[in-house]
């Protein structure tokens, strides 16, 4: 079992994303790996073809994937709840990781080892 990094959902597989952290730059400069539920990989594209038709220049603040600070985009996510079943929460999430979010998307079924 794993837990999604912005939902924190348990599932028996998330589908991989790279980011680039600041904070473990000298350590791992080529990124760290985050795993994403398929929900909230696909709000994430969802929010970066929005972002990238609309060019929305964000607020700045600290990505809730990354920690980097930068401009950020809103990602309207499902939080699993006991009483309500889900609740929505706003993400920031930084364009940068936005992309990486986008490229696993079109990737996920390679990355996740599912044929069709």
């Amino acid at each position: 079992m794993a837990d999604c990094d912005l939902c924190g959902v348990a599932i028996p597989t998330v589908c991989p994303v790279k980011v680039f952290s600041p904070k473990f730059e000298n350590s791992y400069p080529e990124g760290v790996w985050k795993g994403l539920c398929g929900s909230c990989l696909e709000k994430a594209k969802k929010a970066y073809d929005e972002a990238t038709e609309s060019k929305k220049t964000g607020t700045f603040g600290k990505c809730n994937l990354c920690g980097a600070e930068g401009q950020l985009q809103d990602v309207e996510i499902n939080i699993p709840s006991f009483s309500k079943g889900y609740e929505l929460e706003r993400k920031k999430i930084c364009m940068k990781c936005l992309e990486q979010s986008s490229e696993a998307y079109e990737n996920k079924d390679e990355l996740l080892g599912e044929h069709h």
